[in-house]
């Protein structure tokens, strides 16, 4: 077990900061959405909670990695999408509206699914007699402190004081991916006793295989089932983002600052370098078919 170090700590603020620019990108009609897009939401949802976790498990117990890092490849899983994944969306003009609604429920629903499928993992790749377990409280307590509240700031301020929070939405764009770079660079290249990984060249072409796999085929099991569902075309899309693309930042809060493992977050590390781009390759081949057809 690792001690939290300062970078756990700058995770912390960098994922709370890009809670507060979500929470400036929705209105109080995000929320009404929910409401008048039910069975859309629904079934993503259903999709990005379940069937999402489920398949993890799978790609983890066949791939013949170590217990911890089986474990963080099922952490990603659980951290649905975020200010990423809502980016994207906006930039292929998909389902806005939806992808930001799934994203202000699921950072409620990430309070119960995270704690739950995680300790359910530990017990399933570690065994019983591992000292590594997830404090319930403690977990729910710190992902509503660095999600829950910074969003809803976000919310309150864009309904008191819209024209600051439209100033700031877009700086953000820019902003908040370049510090996630920089968490993330430090990760990769920094030793663990300075809060890095300590992850190698040879862990990262060992573990990508598996990360590709979960990230390809939750988008494709994303844009099928909404397929499968009858929604609309750019609704099928939509989903294929928001199911493959995770919430890395949220799982490296949970592996290092919670379950102190370098291990568990390697996996994070490693899905965060190419999940970008797979998800706008895969709407480029998507949206390229519908149209050549």
């Amino acid at each position: 077990m690792d001690s939290i170090t300062y970078i756990d700590i700058l995770i912390n603020g960098v994922l709370a900061i890009i809670m507060l620019g979500v929470g400036l990108s929705l209105t109080i009609q995000d929320f009404k959405n929910i409401l008048l897009h039910p069975k859309s939401l629904t079934i993503a949802l259903a999709t990005q909670m379940l069937g999402l976790p489920l398949l993890s498990f799978l790609i983890a117990y066949f791939s013949g990695l170590s217990g911890e890092v089986q474990v963080g490849i099922v952490l990603v899983s659980l951290c649905a999408s975020g200010a990423s994944s809502n980016l994207i969306t906006h930039l292929v003009k998909g389902n806005v509206a939806l992808a930001i609604s799934m994203t202000s429920v699921n950072n409620i629903l990430t309070l119960f699914t995270v704690p739950f499928f995680v300790n359910l993992a530990l017990k399933f790749f570690l065994g019983k007699n591992s000292d590594i377990s997830l404090p319930v409280l403690q977990t729910v307590l710190q992902i509503f402190l660095v999600t829950i509240v910074p969003a809803s700031i976000g919310v309150i301020a864009r309904e008191k004081k819209k024209i600051i929070a439209d100033t700031l939405e877009k700086p953000l764009k820019i902003i908040l991916p370049l510090l996630l770079g920089i968490v993330f660079s430090i990760k990769i290249f920094a030793g663990e006793e300075k809060g890095g990984t300590g992850i190698t060249s040879s862990e990262i072409f060992q573990i990508i295989p598996y990360l590709l796999l979960l990230n390809i085929s939750g988008m494709v099991l994303g844009f099928f089932v909404a397929k499968l569902f009858k929604l609309d075309f750019r609704t099928q899309y939509t989903l294929a983002i928001e199911v493959g693309l995770q919430n890395t930042a949220l799982a490296l809060l949970v592996a290092g600052t919670i379950l102190n493992s370098s291990q568990m977050e390697k996996p994070a590390i490693v899905y965060a370098m190419f999940s970008f781009f797979t998800a706008i390759l895969f709407i480029f081949i998507v949206k390229g078919k519908k149209t050549f057809n």
